[in-house]
C-alpha cells in the first residue's frame, strides 16, 4: 500500500505543477504590445485585400504559361463511332493501277469506329504569338505594381490610424484632467457658495461646464474604441478580445525644408509604373489586333485507324501544312483595331493625369509638413500659456480676485490649446507617411517575407494601452 501512496502523491505533485503552466499559458498569451511596424507586419500578412492581389500574381503567372504554352505544338487523342445509312470505307479508296486486285479494295462498314492522335504546331499567326506573351508579361508585372501599390496604401492607412488613436489617447488624457479640474473647481464654488462669497448662479455654471467636460470625455472614449474596431480590420486580425498598442514618443521637427523629386516618385510609385505597363500592353494588343488581316499558317498531321464490327483497325496516318487568309468579314477585325486605337488613347491620358496628381501631391505633402511643424511650435506655446493661466485664474478666484467664468475659460482654453497640439503633431506624422507614399518610398518592414515571422496578436481580457507620450490619428 506504501508504493501505492507514493504513486498518488507524485501524480498529483505532477498535475498541479504541469497543467495550471498549460492553462495559464492559453488564457494569458504573449503580453507583448504592438508598435508601429508590429502593427504593419501583422497587417502585411493577414490583411484581406493585400492576400487578393498577392493571388493575382499568381493569376497572371498562369496566364503567361498559358499564352508560352500557345507556341507549343500540341497533341491530342480523338476516338469515337459512326453509323452509316450505307456502308463507308474504313480507308480511301486507292487504284494504282489496273487492272483492280481484290487486295485494293478497301472494306466498307455501317458502323465505323476510330481513333487518332492529332498533332499542330502553329507556324505563323501574324505576330500573335508573340505579342500574346508580352502582353502576359506585362500583365504580369501590372499585377505586382498593383500589390505593392496596395502594399504601400495599408502601410499609409495603418500608420494614419495608429497615430489617430494616439491623439485619442492622448485628448482623451486631456479631458480627464479638465474633468479633474472643473471637479475641484466646483468644490471650491460649492465651499464659497456655503460661506455665502458666490452666488448660486457660478455653481449652475461650474456644473454645465462639468457635464460638458464628461461628455466630451466619453464621446472621446467611443472614438478611441471604434477607431481600435477600424485598426483590427485594417490589419486583419480575427481574434476576439483587446489587443495592446505601444504609442511612440513625440515626432522630431525638421526645421529644413523637406524636398521631394518628381522624376524619382515616378520611377518610385508602383501605380505610375503600372499605367506605363498599360500603355505598353495597349500597343502590343493594337499590334496584334493589326496581325488578325495576315494569314495563319500551321503544321498538323494525325495518325490512327478505323474498324468496323470485326475491331480490325485499318491503319492511316496524315501530315500537311494549312494556310488561312482572311478575304472579307464585313469590318470586324477593323472595328478591333480602332477599339484597341481608342484604348491606348485612354491609357495614354490617364498615365499623364496620374502624373499630374503625383505631382499635386508630392506639393501637398511638403506643404502640409511645413505647416504641421508652424502648428506644433505655436501650439506648445499655447499649451504652456493656457496650463499657466488656469493656475493663475484658479489662486485668482481662490482669493477672490476674479469670478468663476473667468476660470470656465481657463480651462476651456487649455483643452482648446491641447486638441489643437495634439492634432498638429498627428496632421505632421500623417503627412510625413504621405510624402512617402507619393514618393513610392515607404518603410516596409523588412522580415516580412517569412511567414515564420508572421506576429500573432496578443489578447488580453482587457483593454491595456499604455498611457505613454503618444502621438497622433486620423481624421
Amino acid at each position: 500500500m506504501k508504493w501505492m501512496t507514493q504513486t498518488i502523491i507524485f501524480f498529483t505533485f505532477a498535475v498541479v505543477a504541469f497543467f495550471p503552466v498549460g492553462a495559464a499559458a492559453q488564457k494569458a498569451p504573449e503580453a507583448d504590445s504592438f508598435g508601429l511596424s508590429s502593427l504593419i507586419r501583422y497587417a502585411i500578412r493577414h490583411n484581406p485585400a493585400l492576400r487578393i492581389t498577392r493571388q493575382n500574381i499568381e493569376i497572371e503567372n498562369q496566364g503567361l504559361k498559358a499564352a508560352q504554352a500557345d507556341r507549343m505544338p500540341r497533341i491530342d487523342v480523338t476516338g469515337g463511332y459512326t453509323r452509316y445509312r450505307y456502308p463507308a470505307p474504313l480507308t480511301p479508296i486507292v487504284i494504282s493501277s489496273l487492272p483492280l486486285f481484290a487486295t485494293d479494295i478497301p472494306d466498307f462498314e455501317k458502323n465505323v469506329y476510330d481513333g487518332f492522335a492529332t498533332f499542330s504546331v502553329p507556324l505563323f499567326k501574324g505576330g500573335r504569338l508573340v505579342r500574346g506573351v508580352t502582353i502576359a508579361e506585362l500583365k504580369k508585372s501590372m499585377a505586382q505594381d498593383f500589390h505593392t501599390r496596395n502594399l504601400h496604401e495599408l502601410v499609409y492607412n495603418v500608420t494614419a490610424v495608429y497615430y489617430k488613436l494616439a491623439q485619442l489617447e492622448e485628448l482623451l488624457g486631456a479631458c480627464e484632467a479638465q474633468v479633474k479640474g472643473l471637479e475641484a473647481h466646483r468644490r471650491d464654488v460649492e465651499s464659497f457658495l456655503k460661506a455665502g462669497t458666490a452666488p448660486k448662479l457660478d455653481l449652475f455654471k461650474a456644473d454645465t461646464e462639468l457635464a460638458a467636460a464628461i461628455e466630451r470625455r466619453i464621446q472621446t472614449q467611443n472614438s478611441i474604441a471604434n477607431t481600435r474596431e477600424l485598426l483590427r480590420s485594417l490589419i486583419g486580425m480575427d481574434e476576439p478580445g483587446e489587443f495592446t498598442i505601444a504609442f511612440e514618443g513625440k515626432p522630431t521637427i525638421q526645421r529644413e525644408t523637406v524636398k521631394a523629386d518628381l522624376e524619382r516618385a515616378l520611377a518610385g510609385r508602383p501605380d505610375y509604373k503600372a499605367a506605363l505597363s498599360k500603355v505598353k500592353m495597349i500597343e502590343e494588343r493594337v499590334a496584334a489586333a493589326r496581325g488578325k488581316r495576315l494569314p495563319d499558317i500551321y503544321g498538323a498531321g494525325d495518325y490512327g485507324g478505323k474498324a468496323g464490327d470485326s475491331f480490325a483497325f485499318k491503319e492511316n496516318w496524315s501530315l500537311g501544312v494549312r494556310l488561312m487568309l482572311p478575304v472579307f468579314d464585313f469590318g470586324r477585325i477593323g472595328a478591333e483595331i480602332d477599339r484597341e486605337r481608342l484604348e491606348l488613347m485612354n491609357a495614354k491620358e490617364e498615365e499623364r493625369a496620374l502624373r499630374l496628381t503625383i505631382a499635386r501631391e508630392l506639393k501637398e505633402a511638403q506643404t502640409a509638413i511645413v505647416n504641421a511643424d508652424e502648428r506644433i511650435i505655436v501650439s506648445e506655446k499655447a499649451v504652456s500659456s493656457a496650463r499657466e493661466q488656469v493656475r493663475i485664474e484658479d489662486l485668482r478666484y481662490r482669493s477672490g480676485d476674479n469670478t468663476s467664468t473667468d476660470v470656465i475659460n481657463a480651462e476651456a482654453a487649455l483643452i482648446r490649446s491641447r486638441s489643437d497640439h495634439y492634432q498638429a503633431r498627428f496632421d505632421r506624422h500623417v503627412a510625413v507617411a504621405f510624402l512617402k507614399k507619393a514618393t513610392g518610398d515607404m518603410n516596409i518592414p523588412s522580415d516580412t517575407a517569412s511567414d515564420s515571422n508572421t506576429p500573432r496578436a496578443p489578447v488580453t481580457e482587457k483593454n491595456t494601452v499604455p498611457t505613454k507620450s503618444m502621438t497622433e490619428e486620423t481624421k
